[in-house]
């Protein structure tokens, strides 16, 4: 069984889906979209092997993998807000708001249109917490600690030497 990291907000409202979209015209240039899908309340996942993508001790945010764990369990739509390139005419922007109000996050992945996705994620607003949890549910720890935001001077005494170690004569 593959381990997961469950991220459950500690407030309503702090949840939401979010999807980048884009489309290459015939011209070649690029059109896009962006909709922000919220809700009261779900959780987000991030598989165990993705560790270094959990948040940090005191960070607000949490992106969590929409494909990871056994579903978000998004409740009570409370918002939708989009943003379009300003190539696209009023009505095909309306046109894509009333199939994505119709169909909802199928249609972005399953629906037949030339849109394809550039990025997607769950994103959870803290208060939150982070659980381990077994892929079938069962949670092993609760409450995890979350790792201390490395300072300056750490991450560059992690790194090697750039572009090249110097010489101890120059």
């Amino acid at each position: 069984m593959s381990k997961l990291y469950r991220i459950t907000p500690l407030e309503k409202k702090s949840i939401h889906y979010v999807a980048e979209m884009y489309r290459e015209n015939p011209d070649g240039s690029i059109s896009w979209f962006n909709v922000e899908d919220h809700y009261r309340w779900g959780q987000g996942f991030i598989g165990e092997d993705m560790d270094c993508n959990l948040p940090y001790q005191g960070d607000d945010t949490a992106y969590c993998d929409p494909n990871a764990g056994w579903g978000a369990e998004l409740d009570d739509q409370v918002a939708v807000w989009f943003e379009f390139s300003e190539d696209l005419s009023e009505d095909e922007q309306q046109a894509i708001k009333d199939a994505f109000y119709e169909g909802g996050w199928s249609w972005l992945h399953d629906g037949e249109h030339e849109w394809q996705i550039e990025d997607d994620s769950i994103v959870v607003i803290g208060p939150f917490k982070v659980d381990l949890c077994e892929d079938d549910g069962a949670i092993i720890e609760e409450n995890i600690t979350l790792r201390q935001r490395p300072t300056m001077e750490e991450i560059k005494a992690s790194m090697p030497e750039w572009p090249f170690k110097k010489n101890d004569d120059e």
